[in-house]
């Protein structure tokens, strides 16, 4: 997920790679856009992660 501030788009699954200044209205800015969706219920999380893991941890081996 990235999101937009005033100067930078930062992508939150790893800010610290970006170096960026962020701010706590950043943060409460991601929670917010966040907050919004989409949502799984249990059944498509455990099939989503089922999927990833069939797809990732193959390639680990």
């Amino acid at each position: 997920m990235a999101t937009k501030t005033a100067k930078n788009k930062i992508h939150w699954t790893k800010p610290a790679d970006q170096n960026p200044e962020i701010t706590i209205d950043d943060f409460k800015d991601m929670v917010k856009e966040a907050e919004k969706g989409p949502f799984y219920s249990l059944t498509e999380f455990k099939q989503k992660m089922k999927l990833w893991r069939k797809e990732n941890l193959q390639k680990t081996k």
